[in-house]
């Protein structure tokens, strides 16, 4: 099986819209409030996969994004405490689904492995530096553990591009994704722009596509209900986060109209 015909395995579909499941800031993070309990955790959770599902999103993500600033390697509270609340809200999930930990790989693939997920999204190679400090990610070691705990059925799709940062690879994206394909068993790519809520530009989508048809393509930011079905010309799927929220701020719950305005404009 190639790596398209996988794709379309994991997610049933050819371009799935994926939407983002944000769990609440976690205990030990800047942000936690101390005053929710975790099945207010839980609630906020199963009601916006239930709105999503009831959409007609193809896939759901799971992502901690409210633990900003974010770590390379998070602790075992934010692993015990992320499980809990998946694991609530997984029953009621009828879509594929994945998950990410911040950009910690191994306790992305860890989590995913507990949790039944079909994919992640993460960083697993090269070095950035920016808003989140130096970042080094070695594949070799990243992939020797999820082989090390029986997880290669976790299907990882990886960025190569920095997040609100730089990557210290001169190389240029287009020659980063020639080698990373023929080193990493990786399962796709993710491009996005500098920060959530941002989108590249649809002409690094093509470019990106054209050179590489046969490698499944994810935007995994960016896309709003304007500029969705121009760039889903080239990707072969998309995350959504920021303009499915309430006043399009990434941390606030999902809006049920935002979210179907997008789902409408991006089956057209």
């Amino acid at each position: 099986m190639n790596l398209i015909e996988n794709h379309q395995k994991i997610f049933k579909t050819s371009k799935p819209i994926i939407g983002c499941l944000h769990l609440m800031p976690l205990p030990g993070t800047p942000y936690y409030d101390s005053s929710l309990t975790i099945e207010d955790h839980i609630e906020r959770l199963k009601r916006e996969a239930e709105i999503l599902m009831e959409l007609g999103y193809d896939a759901v993500v799971f992502a901690n994004e409210g633990d900003r600033p974010y770590l390379t390697e998070v602790g075992p509270e934010i692993v015990a405490t992320y499980v809990r609340i998946v694991t609530e809200v997984l029953p009621i999930i009828t879509v594929p689904y994945g998950c990410g930990v911040l950009i910690d790989p191994k306790t992305t693939i860890a989590v995913a492995n507990a949790i039944g997920a079909q994919f992640v999204r993460t960083y697993v190679s090269n070095s950035y530096v920016g808003t989140f400090g130096k970042q080094d990610f070695n594949p070799g070691d990243v992939f020797r553990y999820r082989k090390q705990i029986d997880a290669e059925q976790v299907n990882v799709y990886t960025y190569f591009e920095a997040h609100a940062g730089i990557c210290l690879d001169t190389r240029s994206t287009i020659e980063q994704i020639d080698s990373g394909f023929a080193a990493l068993p990786i399962s796709g790519m993710l491009i996005g722009g500098p920060r959530a809520g941002l989108p590249p530009e649809a002409s690094t989508l093509a470019e990106v596509k054209n050179k590489f048809p046969d490698y499944p393509l994810i935007l995994g930011s960016g896309a709003n209900v304007d500029n969705i079905n121009e760039l889903l010309q080239y990707a072969d799927g998309v995350i959504v986060g920021t303009t499915i929220k309430r006043d399009q701020y990434l941390y606030n719950e999902i809006d049920y109209d935002r979210a179907k305005s997008f789902i409408e404009a991006a089956k057209k």
